[in-house]
């Protein structure tokens, strides 16, 4: 047994066995003695161990870690890795990486925690991305600008390379970037409170949206800037730094921790930098501190774009669409059926140009605001001449439940056509999610309104053309304006040149709002009704199904339940027991049932 001093002179046989009980820094001053000299080496854990402990899978306790040495099975050959020639035991974290190391405070309790994660928030106001350049030993590279980088050899490092580095061994010749390039604060703000606050988050499948992630033999990090790094802790400043993976260089006797792989390693580089800010992304980024709402750029969002200004055209499709679409639902509203209804909304294309426009009065795109503007108009027009036509040609004349449930539309409506909005952007900005959109369609039900105001005008009742078109510009106003804030919020638009467009499409909103409150609080009024009526006994009769038909005089039906005949006089008793209740004048409509 032997002190360790900076001037002892270890010389030792290839194969032999030198257990340590040292801090990281004797460590790190053996290591290289260990490589020349090839005697295997076995650390216990000293409390100055502490990347050295992590990184090679040495236990706490020092019985554990002596009964690992005791029961190894042979040496193993692990790799060592360098930055700038200084040998790196855990990791090197270049710039701003402390966030990825949010969830790494163990038993830490709910109150410190809550405070850490505020804090963490607010300083990412203050943090500004920097431009770096990483470059592989196989000169392939990237230009990106980010907050941080962490570089490990392999994934046992720290417990975020633990969730996200599946395919990584201490003995496979590689090493990793973690790059860390979060689009805005929301982003960020979204992953610290899923690793803080969800238990067993991620195992196996995490990966941050906003971290990229190099493999390769050897890593150049360079930027434009003075950046800072720490490398196992300590910190350096510099522009350039320069790591390098030497492959299966030390005989050790590892802790139980440490992933070692049995097989022979491919040695091929890997990259998954899809996500990562480049081009105008990246100049964006690099003006200005992290925005709230990551603001996509024009490349970005090319593809969705494209689609857009293609829905946004009144095709042939769209106009045999509405036509076939509107014909159904007339036919559904006439025959009262339900299921033909839901049939005319699946179909129905509209749903496709008003999402367009809410895009082009977000973006202030004005040729994709009136092109959808036309084609929703045309939609519209079509709509209502098919439906008029059809109600001419049909000799039925009666408003039945289905024509008269689009009749008296409420805020709950505008609530409706709000969340299907954001669900119809959501749904064209991500395309995995795109098979969702009949089930938007069902919901928001845009050709059913237009098809019973068609109905109206057929019949010349304005009161049924009406309610319909205003339950139809409810849908349409609450779609465009969800839609809009739905991409802002995406990151579609800076807000600044969302502003007239958004506002547009509130107003638009708050003036349909006005006639929605109204239907709104007569329908709490008659739900009132209903709810002090509805299975009240007068006179020894059962009132049942009580339904409000008008306001004015208020008419009201209902159904009374008897054991015997029920005379006029007792009806007149119910009549005047309700209109004492309420307290105006009613008429009043009953079908009495007699219970035997």
């Amino acid at each position: 047994m032997l002190e360790y001093s900076p001037e002892l002179q270890i010389e030792l046989k290839e194969g032999e066995t030198v257990i340590t009980y040292l801090g990281d820094s004797e460590v790190r001053a053996v290591l290289p003695v260990a490589e020349k000299q090839g005697f295997i080496l076995g650390l216990l854990p000293h409390p100055s161990l502490i990347h050295g402990r992590v990184a090679y899978g040495v236990c706490a306790r020092l019985e554990d870690a002596v009964s690992d040495i005791l029961t190894a099975k042979g040496k193993k050959m692990l790799d060592m890795m360098r930055c700038n020639g200084t040998i790196v035991l855990n990791s090197v974290k270049v710039g701003e990486p402390f966030t990825l190391t949010a969830g790494t405070a163990v038993g830490e309790k709910l109150l410190p925690k809550i405070l850490r994660f505020l804090k963490l928030v607010l300083s990412l106001r203050e943090i500004y991305p920097k431009p770096f350049k990483l470059m592989t030993r196989k000169d392939k590279s990237i230009d990106t600008a980010a907050l941080g980088i962490i570089l490990v050899e392999h994934g046992r490092s720290s417990v975020l390379t633990r969730r996200i580095l599946e395919d990584s061994a201490a003995n496979d010749g590689m090493m990793h970037a973690l790059i860390l390039a979060p689009r805005s604060i929301f982003e960020m703000t979204r992953f610290l409170f899923v690793s803080m606050f969800m238990r067993g988050f991620g195992r196996g499948s995490f990966w941050p949206e906003y971290v990229g992630h190099i493999k390769s033999d050897g890593i150049n990090v360079s930027s434009t800037e003075e950046f800072v790094y720490a490398m196992d802790g300590d910190s350096f400043t510099g522009n350039s730094i320069d790591l390098v993976v030497t492959p299966r260089c030390l005989s050790m006797l590892p802790g139980r921790f440490l992933s070692i792989d049995a097989q022979t390693p491919d040695g091929k580089e890997r990259f998954k930098i899809s996500s990562l800010p480049t081009g105008e992304s990246k100049t964006a980024l690099l003006q200005d501190t992290l925005p709230w709402i990551h603001h996509a750029s024009t490349e970005e969002f090319k593809e969705l774009f494209t689609i857009l200004r293609e829905n946004s055209k009144a095709s042939e499709s769209y106009l045999i669409l509405m036509i076939l679409a509107t014909t159904l639902a007339t036919i559904g509203l006439f025959a009262n059926s339900a299921p033909v209804i839901i049939g005319a909304m699946i179909l129905a294309p509209l749903m496709a140009p008003i999402i367009s426009l809410s895009m082009g009065l977000l973006r202030q795109h004005e040729q994709l605001v009136i092109s959808s503007t036309k084609t929703i108009i045309t939609g519209i027009l079509m709509a209502l001449g098919f439906s008029v036509v059809f109600t001419i040609l049909t000799p039925l004349k009666s408003i039945n439940s289905e024509i008269s449930a689009r009749l008296s539309p409420t805020l709950l409506d505008l609530g409706v056509a709000v969340v299907s909005g954001i669900a119809g952007a959501y749904a064209h900005a991500r395309s995995e999610v795109a098979r969702s959109l009949a089930g938007v369609a069902i919901a928001v039900a845009l050709v059913p309104p237009l098809a019973v105001a068609g109905i109206g005008l057929g019949w010349a009742d304005f009161s049924v053309f009406f309610g319909a078109s205003l339950l139809f510009l409810t849908n349409l106003t609450g779609i465009v304006l969800a839609s809009a804030l739905t991409f802002l919020a995406l990151g579609y638009s800076a807000f600044s040149r969302a502003r007239r467009g958004v506002m547009w499409a509130l107003a638009l909103v708050i003036l349909v709002c006005i006639p929605l409150s109204v239907g709104f609080k007569r329908m709490v009024w008659e739900h009132k009704i209903v709810r002090s009526l509805d299975g009240t006994k007068i006179a020894g009769l059962r009132i049942q199904d009580i339904h409000v038909h008008r306001h004015e005089p208020l008419y009201l039906s209902t159904r009374l339940l008897s054991t015997e005949p029920i005379t006029s006089a007792r009806i007149d008793q119910v009549k005047a027991h309700i209109e004492k209740l309420l307290e105006q004048p009613v008429e009043l409509e009953v079908t009495i049932a007699i219970i035997r």
